[in-house]
């Protein structure tokens, strides 16, 4: 068993290391609910059924590249416990300042991400029943997507990820 500082070095370190995530380039992005629970919806017949947190999680989502300049949008898609989805991100978004392990640099994938996060569960206190906190789990898994024909494939997994659901790794009956 692994004790709580093991863990939290393992977790500090997910990131490639001396990497600028703040980089021009496609970044394919999973986040997980807290203890993989479905709380966004439903698997039926191979289709994804959003519910109120889903539609939530969805649209905040897409607004990404709508509040953030240089930041595009790619394929994405909310699953009952999880997010997938490719960001791209653009020179405007380069920067030649450095970041530590410490702190997200702002406009990095990691700032996103947790802003992303904060946005989902900010909108989700106005539900009439809010979910109990936390909705998210603390961390985030990201590949740096290196060319057009891994980002095809990524496209496919994450359109296809619904009818493969019952497959899943994250798949929770």
């Amino acid at each position: 068993m692994r004790s709580h500082r093991q863990l939290q070095s393992r977790r500090r370190h997910m990131r490639l290391s001396g990497y600028d995530y703040r980089a021009s380039g496609a970044y394919f992005v999973t986040i997980c609910t807290a203890g993989s629970q479905p709380l966004f919806g439903a698997v039926h017949e191979d289709r994804v059924i959003l519910n109120e947190l889903g539609r939530i999680a969805d649209d905040c989502w897409k607004t990404i590249g709508h509040i953030r300049s240089g930041i595009a949008v790619d394929t994405h898609i909310v699953m009952p416990n999880h997010i997938h989805g490719v960001l791209l991100f653009s020179p405007a978004t380069d920067s030649t300042n450095s970041s530590t392990a410490r702190t997200l640099a702002a406009g990095s994938l990691g700032a996103i991400v947790g802003q992303y996060k904060s946005f989902v569960t900010k909108r989700s206190q106005f539900m009439p029943t809010p979910p109990a906190p936390p909705i998210w789990q603390r961390n985030y898994y990201d590949h740096i997507i290196r060319s057009a024909a891994s980002l095809e494939i990524i496209r496919k997994y994450i359109v296809e990820n619904p009818a493969r659901w019952m497959d899943d790794v994250l798949y929770i009956s």
